[in-house]
């Protein structure tokens, strides 16, 4: 079964307000917290330098991971090549194995534009202190995230000039790949899911187009899947609207304009902070992680899970479905549909593009459309299609069209019964 949520919605664990022993405990408490108000997941920093104190993300996600039972664990985010990889690897595959397949990675080069920071760059002293030269990241980002993979599916890996296979051999977390260089884009495309910071739904929905580019380059026909982090400072309901304007020291440490700033942050009410939720959705984003410079977490989280709720009511239900099977000689095909709540004028909108989806496999996943929704006019959009060069033929997209919306009509209905 896909997912039934047109966007998921994530929260940083709190941020450290001091040197004080007493928070200790207020780590395990949000993500438990988190969990009970039906986020998607919970994330912590990956940075080991900065102006306030931060702990080691490892550490921190395993005590939260230890702590619930449903709510994914992600880094945001993790430098790869600066750790000694068999570590490394060994540090993930035992998160993963022991959060039982919740962790998602969030790894970049640390080379992106948000980095800078008064002339320099906040993670240099990481790279000089590891030993590992800076000016090679891309190169070095690349091999390290390749060695993780193949370490985490158990595979024989050379590292260091010795063989290594890690064992238990776990489901290889997702690598949700950060940065907005051409280097970043095309490792998002490699590993599938792109995930920038700080970035507005209009700045976003102008690089969409740009990445399936880059996966149709590749004969990798898939556009990524998007994971935004924003800075979020909910008000009360009912609260007077008052925007603040973007502070100019964190333009120049984000390197963004003023623009993309003043379009970035999920703030004021609750349900003004749903329709920012259901902006970024729009725009193409399938996860937004919120982060909360107020120390009070507590009313932050709630505020944010009310501003969720709301959005969700208002966004598509979206599935995912696969037909066929790439073992086997019938093809195979896997599709991800936006399915509009309130029934209209029938519409079907193939929003990837020939590049990545043909005239004759969206002809043939329409009409597969059309014979899940049995004659119901409803607007149905095209979010994510995965299109296997050898395995993609016109009956199996036909088939995951078809199952896509049947699910999610299934869903819709036992939604309106609770």
């Amino acid at each position: 079964m896909g997912e039934t949520v047109a966007v998921d919605v994530g929260v940083f664990l709190p941020v450290l307000q001091g040197e004080g022993q007493e928070q200790a405990g207020e780590f395990v408490a949000a993500a438990r917290r988190a969990e009970e108000l039906g986020f998607e997941s919970v994330w912590a920093s990956g940075h080991l330098t900065g102006r306030i104190p931060v702990l080691d993300p490892t550490v921190t996600l395993a005590a939260v991971a230890a702590a619930t039972t449903r709510i994914k664990v992600g880094y945001g985010v993790l430098t790869a090549p600066v750790h000694r990889i068999a570590h490394l690897a060994h540090q993930l595959a035992s998160l993963q194995f022991l959060s039982q397949g919740r962790l998602l990675v969030g790894a970049e080069a640390g080379g992106s534009a948000w980095a800078q920071w008064r002339g320099g760059l906040v993670d240099s002293p990481v790279w000089a202190a590891s030993g590992v030269p800076y000016e090679g990241r891309d190169e070095l980002t690349d091999r390290a995230l390749d060695q993780l993979r193949s370490l985490l599916a158990a595979h024989p890996t050379e590292v260091g000039g010795a063989e290594l296979t890690l064992r238990p051999r776990v489901d290889r977390p997702p690598f949700l790949v950060g940065g907005e260089s051409d280097a970043d884009l095309r490792r998002a495309v490699r590993y599938g899911a792109w995930f920038p910071n700080l970035a507005s739904p209009a700045y976003i929905a102008r690089m969409l187009p740009r990445l399936s580019a880059l996966g149709a380059e590749t004969g990798r026909v898939v556009r990524p899947s998007v994971s935004v982090a924003v800075p979020s400072t909910l008000t009360a309901p009912g609260t007077p609207e008052r925007r603040q304007q973007p502070n100019a020291t964190v333009l120049r440490r984000y390197g963004i304009d003023a623009e993309r700033a003043a379009a970035m942050p999920v703030d004021g009410t609750p349900e003004r902070a749903a329709e920012k939720i259901v902006e970024f959705a729009r725009a193409g984003v399938d996860r937004l992680v919120l982060s909360f410079p107020d120390a009070d977490w507590h009313t932050q989280y709630e505020r944010a899970a009310q501003a969720a709720e709301s959005a969700r009511r208002e966004l598509p239900i979206r599935r995912t479905a696969t037909a066929g099977s790439q073992t086997g000689c019938g093809g195979w095909a896997r599709v991800t549909l936006d399915l509009e709540r309130e029934p209209r004028t029938y519409d079907f909108l193939n929003s990837l593009g020939k590049d990545v989806l043909d005239d004759g496999l969206a002809e043939a996943l329409e009409e597969g459309v059309r014979e899940g929704l049995a004659g119901e006019a409803r607007t149905v959009r095209v979010h994510r299609a995965w299109v296997h060069e050898v395995d993609a033929n016109e009956r199996v997209f036909r088939e995951a069209g078809r199952k896509a919306v049947t699910e999610a009509l299934a869903a819709e209905r036992a939604d309106g019964r609770r």
